[in-house]
């Protein structure tokens, strides 16, 4: 055994399910992901899969509650405190962008269901909490006068659509610097303010 091994504690066999799923659907999209196919890359009997999930839908349905659970939890810090509610917005825009940055896997697979018909079944409590974190902070920065009072998913997508184009130009070879990445975040910021 590796000390890499010794210290990476060992997956349950619904955690390899997770992972597996998710590895194979960001790799090659949701066709690939197959019962077999994702029993065989988590290491267990494809009938092993029924035994921790109803369906495939709901494994799939399932990766990506959990990635939104991690976000949100990334975020979730970022929203409160005593600074502005701008400063407190490019915290969150910035551990939005690190979260997923740290595992494109995870960002690769929430691409591809935010285009799968399970999306239409499936927003999610996480996914709700981290809309609803951005949208207090925007509540916020209007009723300071900081904030354009523009439609809440107008100024969502101006603050979520850069974090998808960064990642996935990182996919393709491009390394943000730290300092793009604050501009970045400055620039976001910059199409809500008033």
């Amino acid at each position: 055994m590796t000390c890499e091994q010794m210290l990476t504690p060992a997956l349950s066999t619904k955690d390899k399910l997770l992972r597996a799923a998710l590895e194979i659907v960001a790799r090659d999209g949701f066709e690939a992901a197959t019962t077999a196919a994702i029993a065989s890359s988590a290491g267990v009997a494809e009938g092993t899969l029924y035994r921790h999930f109803p369906s495939k839908d709901d494994l799939l349905i399932e990766v990506y509650r959990g990635i939104k659970q991690s976000v949100f939890e990334a975020i979730s810090d970022g929203e409160h405190g005593d600074e502005a509610p701008d400063a407190r917005a490019k915290r969150v825009w910035r551990k939005l962008y690190d979260t997923y940055r740290a595992d494109s896997d995870a960002f690769m697979f929430g691409q591809r269901f935010a285009e799968s018909s399970l999306s239409k079944r499936e927003g999610g409590a996480a996914h709700e909490a981290i809309a609803g974190a951005v949208a207090r902070l925007r509540a916020a920065g209007i009723e300071r006068g900081l904030f354009k009072k523009l439609p809440g998913d107008l100024l969502a997508n101006l603050f979520f659509a850069p974090v998808g184009y960064m990642l996935k130009s990182e996919l393709k070879g491009r390394c943000w610097t730290e300092a793009e990445l604050d501009a970045a975040a400055e620039a976001v910021l910059d199409s809500w303010r008033a």
